[in-house]
C-alpha cells in the first residue's frame, strides 16, 4: 500500500502512547492526521493538541468517512462503531505496527529492543548514547524519556531504535508487533512468561522469540543477555552474529564491581576481555545495568568511542514511570514506577534498597494488566514483595479479563503476605491508600507505586496530601 501525499489519516484509539507517538510522526512527514478515542486526556490529550492533531472523545461511524487510510490501534476490537463502519465501506487500514514498517522503518537500519523486562529504559538509553555519539537516530520510545519532551524523534540519521513488544498486534493480527520490525541490531533482554491473556505457557514465548531471531538478516547483530538461562539456547540457531552482554565473565560485554549509591551504580566495564574502566549510570539495580550493557553494546558496535559513552552515560535521565522520584515530603520520598511482573517488582525493589539503605518500603500495587487478572503469578509476589515493610494492595480494575481463568484476589494475597509475617492490606480505594499513608509512612521512608495503569491517580493523591502536610 502507498500512502500518497497529504493522504487524511485517521487513528482508532489514538491516545495510547505507540499510537500518540505514530500520529506524531505521520503530521510531521506531512499527512492530515486524526484521532478519537474512548477517554481522551493528559498527557497524550496535551501532546496531541500542541502537534495540531484533531482528536473526538468517543468513537463515531463519521469519524472514518473521509479518510484514505485507518490505524487500528491495539485496544479496538470488533464492535467498535469506526471499525464496523471502515469494514463495510472497504476502507484501507493497518495495524500500528504495519504503518511503523511501512512508513519509517523500511527506509532507516532498525535497532529493535525487546525480552520482557528492561524494553522502555534499554529503547530510551540505547536512544541516549546514539544521539550523544552524533549519529541522530529516529526512535520510539514506549515511554516518555527524560532527556527529550515526547516519546518519539524523527532523525537525520539512519538507525531507527524502537520498542520490540512480543505483545499482539490488532484484532485482524493476533501476532506479535516486533515480528513487523525488521531489525537490522536486535537487543533480547531476556525472557519470561508474560501476558497470560495471549500466551498459555513460556514455550509459546519462546516460539515468537525464535521468529524474531530468524527476522535478523546475517550482517546485522544480535544482543544477547548472557545471564538468561533461558535465552542463550534459542541462540545456537541464528543466522546472525551474536555478542553477550551481562555480569557474568563469560559475557563479551560485561559489568564487574557493581557498587551502587543514591547517584546511580558505578562498574568496571568489560569488553572481550578488555577492562575499558569505571562508568557510571544514574540508575540503581543490577537489572538497570544490564540494560545499561545491551545499549553499550549497539553503540561501540556502531563505532562510538568509550570514551563518547563514558561521558554520555551519567546524563541519561531515565524514563517517566521507571523508578521516577515524584518529591520528598518531610523525609517522605515517592516513588512512581511500571512494574507489573514479579521479577519486575522483586528487582525494581532490590535496586531502591541499594538506592535507599535502611528506608521502609511502603509499596502501593495495582494488579491492572491482563495477566495480573489471573491468579497465575499469585504466589510468585509473595517472593516478590518480600523485600517490602508494608504492602497495600489495590482492587483489580478490570476483572472481567480473567476470562475462564481462576481470578486474581488482592484480599487473598494480602492475607499470604501477613502469613510470612508481613504487613499487607488490601485498599481498594486510592483515597484508602492516601489516608492509611498518612498514618504510617514516617521520615525516611520511601512509598513505591507500581502499576502499568492510572491507579486511580494516586500518584496526584499522595504528592498533595504529603505536600500540604510537610509545608
Amino acid at each position: 500500500m502507498v500512502i500518497k501525499p497529504g493522504a487524511r489519516i485517521h487513528l482508532i484509539a489514538i491516545c495510547g502512547t505507540g499510537m500518540g507517538a505514530l500520529a506524531g510522526m505521520l503530521r510531521e512527514r506531512g499527512y492530515h492526521v486524526t484521532g478519537s478515542d474512548a477517554q481522551v486526556y493528559p498527557p497524550m490529550s496535551t501532546l496531541l493538541e500542541q502537534l495540531g492533531i484533531p482528536v473526538k472523545q468517543g468513537f463515531d461511524a463519521a469519524n472514518v468517512c473521509d479518510c484514505d487510510l485507518i490505524v487500528v490501534g491495539n485496544a479496538v476490537s470488533r464492535g467498535n462503531p469506526e471499525v464496523e463502519e471502515m469494514l463495510a465501506r472497504r476502507l484501507p487500514y493497518l495495524s500500528l505496527p504495519e504503518a511503523l514498517r511501512q512508513e519509517f522503518l523500511r527506509e532507516h537500519r532498525p535497532v529493535v529492543v525487546s525480552g520482557t523486562h528492561g524494553k522502555t529504559t534499554t529503547t530510551a538509553l540505547t536512544a541516549h548514547l546514539l544521539t550523544q555519539g552524533q549519529l541522530d537516530p529516529s526512535f520510539l520510545v514506549g515511554g516518555v524519556p527524560g532527556n527529550w519532551d515526547r516519546s518519539y524523534h524523527l532523525g537525520k540519521g539512519e538507525h531507527f531504535v524502537i520498542e520490540g513488544d512480543e505483545y499482539d498486534t490488532a484484532y485482524f493480527l493476533k501476532i506479535p508487533k516486533f515480528l513487523f520490525y525488521l531489525p537490522e541490531i536486535l537487543i533480547i533482554n531476556g525472557i519470561e512468561f508474560d501476558h497470560a491473556d495471549i500466551y498459555a505457557n513460556l514455550d509459546e514465548i519462546l516460539k515468537v522469540f525464535r521468529q524474531l531471531i530468524n527476522t535478523v538478516p546475517g550482517n546485522g547483530l544480535i544482543m544477547a543477555n548472557h545471564d538468561d538461562p533461558v535465552l542463550r539456547p534459542l541462540l545456537s540457531a541464528a543466522f546472525t552474529p551474536v555478542r553477550t552482554f551481562g555480569t557474568d565473565p563469560a559475557a563479551a560485554v560485561r559489568a564487574s564491581h557493581l557498587q551502587s549509591s543514591p547517584a546511580g551504580t558505578t562498574f568496571q566495564l568489560h569488553c572481550d576481555g578488555e577492562s575499558l574502566g569505571p562508568f557510571r549510570v544514574p540508575l540503581s539495580g543490577e537489572y538497570n545495568v544490564r540494560n545499561s550493557l545491551a545499549a553499550i553494546g549497539v553503540a561501540l558496535h556502531l563505532g562510538l568511542s568509550p570514551e563518547t559513552v563514558r561521558r554520555a552515560l551519567p546524563e541519561f535521565v531515565g524514563v517517566r514511570r521507571r523508578q521516577e522520584k515524584l518529591g520528598c515530603f518531610g523525609g517522605i520520598t515517592i516513588i512512581d514506577d511500571f512494574a507489573h511482573h514479579p521479577t519486575a517488582v522483586q528487582q525494581t525493589l532490590a535496586g531502591l534498597q541499594d538506592a535507599y539503605p535502611g528506608a521502609r518500603f511502603h509499596v502501593l500495587f495495582e494488579p491492572a494488566s491482563a495477566t495480573n487478572a489471573r491468579a497465575v503469578f499469585e504466589a510468585r509476589y509473595r517472593a516478590a514483595f518480600r523485600d517490602a515493610y508494608q504492602v497495600i494492595l489495590g482492587r483489580v480494575p478490570r476483572p472481567e479479563r480473567a476470562r475462564q481463568d481462576p481470578p486474581f484476589s488482592s484480599e487473598r494475597l494480602a492475607a499470604a503476605l501477613r502469613a510470612q509475617g508481613q504487613t499487607a492490606l488490601y485498599l481498594p480505594e486510592p483515597s484508602q491508600m492516601v489516608t492509611h499513608l498518612q498514618d504510617t509512612a514516617k521520615p525516611g521512608d520511601v512509598i513505591v507505586i507500581m502499576s502499568n495503569s492510572g491507579f486511580g491517580g494516586v500518584q496526584q493523591r499522595l504528592l498533595q496530601a504529603f505536600g500540604t502536610s510537610s509545608r
